[in-house]
């Protein structure tokens, strides 16, 4: 494959890279036992100039709707409509009359084309590609389906006491325990917690899809095996499973400072507006090394609910921006 990675010299694209190949694998990416998959080459002169993957996710909630993602393409229109055209025609076969992306496999996994945010360094997992794919894209017939914002805060800036006053509220009802997920319990028992919390408390959430205990289970193991267990962390109220904040370690440093991406952050309904969500930030904020940097990404630009929760903890604007793109089937 000609190399078409934008800035592949820095950490996080190669591990971007390894990545891919790994969503790839059914063995690492047990979502693809529900998706139907389907990946295209594009070659001139017989040498690789573009590539798509597309999909149809047996547990998408969205009627008729299929994903193209894996997206990598030279500067030229002509190539990226003959690599939409390709995807669309095959999704179409799948009975799907519109797809959206870019979407690795599907929404809950690599979403979006960076549009704005291109000097700062690359995030694991979340997307970071040439400047030009948006032009690409809207010449190609793609229109804005919907934006996912990123921003940044210092760990070594104090809570706002909005946060620690919701906090100290939460201490206060009876039985309510924060803990980092436990190795030492039967792994099954924390699956099955964080299963029940994020199915619970994201079903109403733009393109989230029902995930499987098999999913679930794949995520916590790479989490274990990456993360200070201190900030993977579970609330329980009567050991009841109530909510769960996973704080990550990017292998990129930002400005020499260690770099953290709060990947989840989730509350199931019955226990909202008990400060719980500021307790799990709380703890998660007392773990993290004092100068380091965190990212919270990606958030829908519609969810006024977590934006505003954003916007207590960091004043400043989006770092970057993602677009993911709709487009009808031919």
């Amino acid at each position: 494959m000609a190399e078409l990675i934008y800035g592949r010299g820095s950490q996080a694209a190669l591990a971007n890279r390894r990545e891919t190949v790994l969503l790839f694998d059914p063995r690492a990416n047990p979502a693809l036992w529900h998706v139907r998959l389907a990946l295209f080459l594009a070659l001139q002169n017989d040498k690789p100039v573009g590539r798509v993957a597309c999909a149809v996710d047996e547990y998408c909630r969205e009627e008729n709707t299929g994903f193209f993602g894996a997206f990598e393409a030279v500067r030229d229109e002509h190539i990226t409509r003959a690599l939409l055209e390709a995807a669309g025609k095959w999704l179409r076969e799948e009975k799907c009359q519109r797809m959206i992306g870019p979407a690795m496999v599907n929404t809950n996994q690599r979403v979006g084309v960076l549009i704005d945010g291109f000097s700062a360094p690359p995030a694991f997992v979340l997307p970071y590609n040439p400047p030009y794919y948006r032009e690409l894209f809207e010449n190609c017939g793609c229109q804005k389906l919907a934006d996912l914002l990123a921003f940044q805060w210092l760990a070594k800036e104090a809570l706002p006491e909005e946060i620690k006053r919701a906090a100290r509220r939460a201490r206060r009802y009876a039985g309510t325990v924060v803990r980092p997920l436990n190795p030492g319990l039967p792994l099954n028992r924390e699956v099955e917690a964080v299963h029940y919390i994020l199915n619970c408390s994201m079903k109403q959430n733009w393109g989230y899809i029902p995930l499987t205990r098999t999913e679930v289970l794949a995520i916590l193991t790479h989490y274990q095996r990456v993360a200070d267990p201190r900030l993977l962390l579970l609330a329980q109220v009567d050991h009841r499973p109530a909510g769960i904040c996973f704080c990550i370690p990017q292998p990129e440093k930002s400005e020499g400072k260690p770099t953290f991406r709060l990947a989840l952050l989730a509350v199931v309904p019955e226990f909202r507006q008990r400060g719980i969500d500021a307790l799990l930030l709380e703890a998660c904020h007392a773990a993290l090394p004092l100068f380091s940097r965190i990212e919270m990404s990606q958030i829908h630009e519609d969810n006024t609910v977590v934006l505003k929760m954003v916007k207590r903890i960091t004043p400043h604007p989006p770092v970057r921006r993602y677009r993911v793109y709709q487009r009808n089937t031919p």
